[in-house]
């Protein structure tokens, strides 16, 4: 069995989460103690976020199913969220590593149920923005958008997915005819300001959904109770992002260090 020191070890890897290289096999801790740590953290978190909803609301109503469904939501995330840490620290292999990340990302998209989908496609373009190339975070983006228009009535200007889908395409063919340019400067120039021209558009499409979340709240609250929940808000964003980032940031090879947010190419 763990002992308590093993815990304190695992609560101060969570703390250094945000410049942590993830697949470094150093001090892995034990499987089910990372699982129920974020269990734990996804519980207190869907508790916090619960709490926003109610004090931002103009209109406050108690729904204990909805309640009960956000709590289950974050805590069966942050289970999963704790397999990955482990598995990562832990090096698994194959099926084991990649189906831990799997999870992570699948149990995340119960995240924009209802109202909570501008948190949940905030926090995904984001961490895509900084864990990705700009190529992978373009489709994803794109795909999301079309499955807004076809699945929910979430109104999405036709234009934009067509602008979005456009882009993608031409993203792709432009980084498969890239090796072939390897020896021209000026041309592998261009596609790494496609790239970080690519990625800095998704983390300034983040922003700008945290900045529509923020306007809301602005206009209808005194402006320092405004300002109080909408650091709040940030906050709530930015552990999430944080927890996404265990299973988006791709695999490292043994014995590197996590990449820079906005240069270099996923392994």
């Amino acid at each position: 069995m763990p002992t308590s020191h093993e815990f304190v070890t695992l609560v101060r890897q969570i703390f250094r989460l945000p410049r942590m290289y993830l697949d470094s096999t150093d001090q892995p801790p034990p499987v089910w103690a990372a699982a129920l740590c974020g269990a734990s953290l996804g519980l207190i978190w869907g508790i916090a976020a619960r709490i926003w909803m109610r004090l931002i609301a103009t209109q406050p109503e108690f729904s204990l199913p909805g309640t009960a469904a956000i709590l289950l939501i974050a805590t069966l995330f942050g289970i999963f969220v704790g397999l990955a840490f482990a598995a990562r620290r832990h090096g698994w292999q194959r099926w084991g590593h990649y189906g831990a990340r799997g999870l992570v990302v699948l149990f995340f998209l119960p995240f924009g149920i209802a109202g909570g989908m501008p948190l949940m496609l905030t926090v995904l373009v984001m961490t895509l923005a900084v864990t990705h190339t700009a190529v992978v975070g373009v489709w994803v983006l794109a795909l999301l958008t079309i499955l807004l228009v076809i699945a929910t009535d979430i109104a999405v200007p036709l234009p934009a997915v067509v602008i979005i889908s456009a882009g993608a395409v031409t993203l792709t063919i432009w980084k498969w005819c890239t090796p072939r340019w390897a020896a021209r400067p000026g041309l592998t120039s261009v596609d790494s300001w496609l790239e970080r021209a690519g990625r800095t558009s998704l983390l300034l499409l983040g922003v700008g959904g945290i900045g529509s979340v923020a306007w809301d709240i602005w206009n209808n609250h005194p402006a320092l109770l405004a300002s109080v929940y909408i650091l709040y808000y940030l906050a709530l964003v930015y552990h999430l992002f944080l927890a996404l980032r265990v299973g988006l940031e791709p695999r490292s090879a043994k014995g590197t260090h996590m990449p820079k947010p906005m240069s270099g190419h996923p392994v």
